[in-house]
């Protein structure tokens, strides 16, 4: 049966919503719900770069990528359905931090907002922000004091495993959350996998950690065995318990994606990132989160914001779908 077309106005109504100059920014113009009501999945600004020492820019990303992904709430194309009528998408507002100058305090008062929205059974989908940001999350929506009773999968894209120990006067740095999600039981080991790892070394063993303990698949391992290889191991590792996808834009060529905190030339393209990203549905994801962007850096034509915008519909569209599949229903 032919579906029916559109009227003029109808059809011009809809694509208002692709003026990203008009209204007030939100992410991809959901509603402003900061007191976490009727919501079902909750977008989630972390302005915080205390972890990183080698781009401080990424607190910036929220509100960047609040005014760009205005034009985005749309139907994901390989989806063929409109996430925002299969759940309630609020945008939550940003995670207050008194003690921003703080690495180890932030974390907790982080961790302490997010242990908020996890009670309220909302997903977090987060823009960051460094990745020093999925610590605290992790502590808060996983372990076995969550509903989770234990550790969760991990489906993390990165030039960098983000697995090293404690340096720069803190445990909480950029490139810890993976290391301390496995040493504090948040992660599952066996579910993990890391995808996209790229770029020259710092030492030869600078990977080992992951390596030990992870599935740890390579840029190169993408071009040589395809996408549909990828994806088929990411469903094999993550299997189908809860898991969580943390993304640091470096993964991408910085053709596509030049404001990041820390680039590698030579990444994944945009074509075999959105290739992967639509054979992951089916994952059952309780969370995600989007990091190290730093708009200062952007080109004129917003290339990142545009990026991250439609990864964030991405991950939306995968979580209304997982939600639907999990109960039965949508919103």
């Amino acid at each position: 049966m032919v579906s029916k077309e559109l009227t003029g106005d109808a059809l011009f109504a809809a694509g208002s919503g692709f003026q990203h100059w008009s209204g007030v920014a939100t992410f991809l113009r959901c509603p402003h719900q900061p007191d976490m009501s009727n919501t079902d999945i909750g977008l989630i600004g972390f302005p915080y770069s205390g972890g990183n020492s080698v781009e401080r820019m990424q607190y910036l990303g929220p509100r960047a990528l609040r005014n760009r992904s205005t034009a985005y709430r749309r139907i994901p194309r390989n989806f063929q359905s409109d996430p925002f009528a299969m759940a309630r998408v609020t945008d939550l507002g940003d995670v207050p931090l008194p003690s921003v100058l703080n690495p180890d305090l932030a974390t907790k008062e982080a961790e302490g907002f997010y242990r908020r929205v996890h009670e309220l059974g909302i997903v977090p989908i987060t823009v960051g922000g460094d990745h020093s940001i999925t610590t605290p999350i992790l502590r808060a929506i996983s372990g076995e004091h969550s509903r989770h009773k234990g550790p969760i999968g991990m489906i993390h894209f990165d030039a960098h495993s983000d697995t090293y120990p404690e340096m720069g006067g803190t445990r909480h740095h950029a490139g810890a959350a993976f290391r301390i999600g496995v040493e504090e039981n948040l992660i599952d080991p066996a579910r993990t996998i890391q995808i996209g790892l790229h770029g020259p070394l710092a030492s030869l063993t600078q990977d080992n950690w992951s390596r030990e303990r992870f599935t740890v698949l390579t840029l190169q391992d993408m071009i040589d065995h395809g996408v549909d290889w990828v994806a088929s191991e990411v469903h094999r590792v993550v299997g189908s318990g809860p898991a969580y996808l943390s993304f640091d834009l470096d993964v991408i060529d910085i053709a596509y994606a030049p404001a990041v905190a820390d680039p590698e030339v030579n990444g994944m393209m945009t074509r075999e990132l959105f290739a992967l990203l639509n054979k992951l549905r089916g994952v059952n994801l309780v969370g995600a989160d989007i990091v190290c962007f730093c708009p200062p850096l952007d080109s004129p034509a917003q290339i990142t914001a545009l990026t991250a915008s439609e990864i964030l519909l991405q991950f939306v569209a995968h979580v209304a779908d997982s939600r639907t599949r999990s109960d039965g229903r949508g919103r």
